[in-house]
């Protein structure tokens, strides 16, 4: 099953290493690790998305709860929360593909941020899925590089 977990931690060197190592001791694979300050610039979210069994990345959480720079971590899955990824994704822009790329760009509320004479390059903020549809069209025309953040995530619940 795949876990968003959010976790609250200390602005502190050193202490996404130390939680991202928790998982690897238990062998769960962190398939995206997003994290950056709050609100509060002393607090830093980590949002970290596995692929594992509930029992293993509960016990995971347990431990990495004790930490003393990690306030709260929360497991999304078993909640409604919003989630999104950030895509720039570089195409080879011909003559005759530009109008396809814009349209394309537009059916996903994607941004043109840069254009050359050979390339377009697109950004788009956005769920996994949708990102995924969109590289998966954009695949024909010769995707020249991109770059994902990873997903980053908060409950839609109010915070207590």
């Amino acid at each position: 099953m795949k876990h968003t977990i959010s976790c609250l931690v200390r602005n502190q060197p050193g202490v996404l290493a130390q939680v991202a190592e928790s998982f690897a001791r238990d062998k769960i694979n962190i398939s995206s690790l997003a994290a950056g300050t709050t609100e509060d610039p002393s607090v830093s979210r980590m949002t970290i998305v596995v692929e594992g069994d509930d029992t293993t990345v509960a016990h995971v959480e347990r431990v990495v709860q004790e930490m003393p720079s990690v306030l709260r971590i929360e497991d999304l899955a078993s909640r409604e929360f919003f989630a999104r990824e950030l895509l720039l994704v570089k195409v080879k822009a011909a003559p005759e593909s530009i109008s396809r790329i814009m349209q394309m760009a537009e059916m996903f509320d994607a941004r043109v941020i840069g254009v050359t004479p050979r390339t377009m390059t697109l950004e788009l903020a956005a769920d996994d899925r949708r990102i995924d549809a969109m590289l998966k069209l954009l695949e024909p025309l010769k995707i020249v590089s991109m770059a994902r953040s990873g997903r980053i995530a908060v409950s839609a619940e109010e915070e207590p």
